[in-house]
């Protein structure tokens, strides 16, 4: 039902001020204000750190310009005998006069810088090459496609143009170092997560490790090694010739390992 009383407050300021404005006057929102309007985002739900999948919706290139194109340097392939445009890096020019010409007719889209995203909430994204993998790329076509979903990490917010700057390289994604993520809550258990983690270590130590018994067989097929190994010695063995060797089932098992074909 509400409080009645606020009611009367407001009939007794109207009757007191009759030809006043009661209300509060209209401010236009901040950038951030209307940042978390139209995106329905707010500084707890989308923060620089914060893991996303976003859509590659293109590959951003510029274009090279008057001393650059003097300067270029096509480069042939000495296997194929195609000559390499050295901004798109376009590789099946069959002479050298087709790689000028390309340049000439305006066709070289120029040289890869980044890739254009697009967030779920509509923000526009972008990934620098120099953030797009923890190696070395000159392509970003061989890591990523138009219209591929890919995890990145958000490195900078421009609420201004709708705009962020993000990162997929393997470090920061995985970000051991805790350099982005957002700080622990103080009631976090650091001590039991460090438990884990060296549980997560051991248990893989354990895998690794030798899982089964040496024998003392005295036959030809017969090798003390593991699967892995066996592949290897296999080979280069004959189709149909096979290795019997311990199993990690125990003491009282044998494991045949049998060559079908190649590399199966």
């Amino acid at each position: 039902l509400g409080n009645k009383s606020i009611t009367l407050y407001d009939i007794r300021a109207e009757l007191n001020c009759r030809y006043k404005d009661l209300r509060v006057p209209y401010q236009s929102p901040n950038p951030e204000e209307l940042f978390d309007i139209l995106t329905k985002e707010s500084p707890e739900t989308f923060y620089i750190g914060k893991l996303i999948t976003c859509t590659v919706q293109a590959i951003t290139r510029r274009k090279p310009e008057g001393e650059q194109l003097d300067s270029a340097n096509p480069v042939r392939n000495d296997e194929t005998g195609l000559w390499q445009c050295p901004f798109c890096l376009k590789n099946d020019f069959p002479e050298l006069s087709d790689v000028w010409n390309h340049f000439d007719a305006g066709a070289c889209p120029g040289t890869a810088i980044g890739v254009r995203l697009r967030l779920d909430n509509g923000v526009s994204g972008y990934i620098h090459i120099k953030n797009l993998s923890d190696r070395h790329v000159s392509n970003p076509e061989e890591r990523v496609g138009v219209g591929q979903l890919i995890h990145c990490r958000i490195i900078k917010i421009e609420v201004e143009r709708f705009r962020v700057d993000c990162t997929s390289k393997s470090s920061d994604l995985a970000d051991k170092n805790h350099e982005w993520r957002p700080a622990k809550d103080p009631y976090y258990d650091q001590d039991q997560e460090d438990k884990d983690l060296r549980l997560e270590a051991d248990l893989k130590k354990n895998k690794q490790r030798q899982t089964y018994i040496k024998r003392v067989i005295v036959h030809p097929a017969f090798h003390n090694i593991s699967f892995a190994e066996a592949e290897k010695v296999m080979a280069n063995m004959d189709q149909g010739e096979v290795i019997v060797r311990p199993s990690s089932k125990g003491a009282d098992h044998l494991t045949i390992t049998w060559k079908v074909a190649d590399k199966i």
